[in-house]
């Protein structure tokens, strides 16, 4: 039997943008570069789809040269794509010598209202295991077959990772993550026809 996959992905970018800002405020001076953030919001995707098996974000997966990377966030963060309102734009300030800094002041846990308690936690997880790294760490991380076995190299180009990619990597057998790459699918295809 041969399956097709969706690449095509319905980013919520309030979510994205919240757990960017959350992830923000967590760093001293709530300042970062913003490879490490990239870096960390696809740990926290792909830790969504470990625990949950659906991902925050929603968005396309890729491998680069410095690993994974969120597509259309990574394009929101390089203003190669439009944010909506309330959503990057108002959360995460434009690159400056490569960092990025929280946007907004005096921010609490109410301040995100977008992500749910398992969101957080998945958040304050990743946070806990990756927040102390650098960004070069993080990238040599996610070259590390142990820690992101999805990862190929992209030959100086971008490569699509599927949701089911990742499935296969943190060991599912091909049924269960079909079925659960069907669902993010569904999903993906019911919020496209929406918002068409």
């Amino acid at each position: 039997m041969v399956f097709l996959y969706i690449i095509t992905s319905m980013l919520d970018e309030l979510k994205i943008s919240q757990v960017a800002g959350y992830v923000l405020s967590k760093e001293d001076e709530q300042t970062m570069s913003i490879l490490k953030l990239m870096k960390l919001l696809y740990f926290i995707d792909r830790a969504s789809l470990v625990e949950y098996g659906c991902p925050i974000s929603y968005d396309s997966m890729v491998a680069m040269r410095f690993g994974m990377v969120l597509s259309n966030t990574y394009d929101l963060a390089s203003g190669t794509i439009k944010s909506e309102p309330n959503g990057w734009e108002s959360w995460v300030s434009d690159k400056e010598n490569h960092n990025v800094s929280l946007k907004r002041q005096n921010v609490n846990i109410e301040s995100f209202d977008e992500l749910s308690e398992a969101d957080i936690e998945i958040i304050d997880k990743v946070w806990q295991q990756y927040g102390n790294k650098n960004q070069w760490e993080l990238a040599d991380m996610q070259h590390d077959p142990k820690i992101c076995p999805e990862w190929k190299d992209p030959q100086g180009s971008s490569m699509p990772v599927s949701y089911h990619d990742i499935f296969i990597s943190i060991g599912l057998d091909k049924e269960t993550a079909s079925s659960l790459s069907q669902e993010i699918d569904k999903r993906n295809a019911i919020n496209l026809a929406l918002n068409a």
